[in-house]
């Protein structure tokens, strides 16, 4: 039985890209991505790596429905559904 909750956690590496956020922490994937958009709009930047909000280099991810589940999702990338 899957967690329904998706979790991220912040890789130490990365620390420094993302203001706010403390490494090795697994927070709801919601609340990193909201406050990541945040800081974003706060600064004036871009979001995202490569069309991503949360690089998936810079995180560790657990919970939520599975992979199977995401690539079905018609909000799913082009590339990540093989479209690409």
């Amino acid at each position: 039985m899957s967690n329904a909750l998706r979790e991220a956690r912040l890789r130490e590496q990365y620390v420094g890209l993302y203001p706010g956020l403390t490494p090795g922490t697994w927070l709801p994937a919601r609340e990193v991505a909201e406050h990541i958009v945040d800081v974003v709009r706060r600064e004036g930047g871009r979001l995202g790596v490569h069309g991503r909000l949360m690089a998936d280099e810079h995180f560790d991810f657990r919970g939520g429905e599975g992979a199977a589940a995401e690539q079905r999702s018609p909000n799913a990338r082009r590339e990540d559904r093989g479209e690409a």
